[in-house]
């Protein structure tokens, strides 16, 4: 994680909006009881969903990611599908997210994914000035500003890619 902190600093991300890191236990990691247990609302926290897209039913997969606010659910069968172009979207294995990624399970960030997958941001996620995710492993959460997803290259801001958590 730090260098890929480093790589965006060197791309002209200001710094200023990388805050700081934040410690849990690896059993309290999970966004649903990390956000009560520390008192952080749901909606200043984000999570990142790993995706296998196809651009036809047949095609093999391919990664792509979203982001959105952990009180809301990635529109994958919606608005990522359509914003990808592709004609299927699904979550991609645990076991491969992890092996493609680097990052441990229940601790992924969208800060670090291997370069040339798509990476769909939720626009709320910008107006976010205090906003935790995955730091790559379990034990911590990354603090940003969440504009900082206005400059990581490649990333696409799209105007509702969370739905409301039933």
């Amino acid at each position: 994680m730090f260098d890929a902190l480093n790589a965006l600093v060197a791309a002209g991300v200001p710094e200023e909006r990388i805050l700081g890191v934040t410690e849990n236990t690896d059993e309290e990691s999970d966004t649903d009881l990390w956000c009560p247990k520390y008192g952080i609302p749901f909606e200043n926290t984000g999570n990142v969903v790993v995706v296998h897209t196809h651009k036809t039913r047949k095609a093999p997969p391919q990664f792509a990611a979203a982001f959105v606010t952990a009180d809301t659910r990635a529109d994958l069968n919606g608005l990522v599908k359509r914003t990808l172009g592709v004609s299927k979207v699904s979550f991609a294995p645990i076991a491969a997210a992890v092996e493609a990624t680097g990052m441990e399970s229940g601790g992924m960030s969208p800060i670090g994914l291997p370069s040339g997958w798509p990476l769909l941001i939720d626009r709320r996620i910008i107006g976010i000035p205090r906003l935790y995710l995955g730091s790559g492993i379990r034990p911590s959460k990354l603090v940003v500003d969440g504009s900082i997803f206005a400059d990581i290259p490649g990333a696409e801001l799209v105007d509702g890619l969370g739905k409301p958590r039933s």
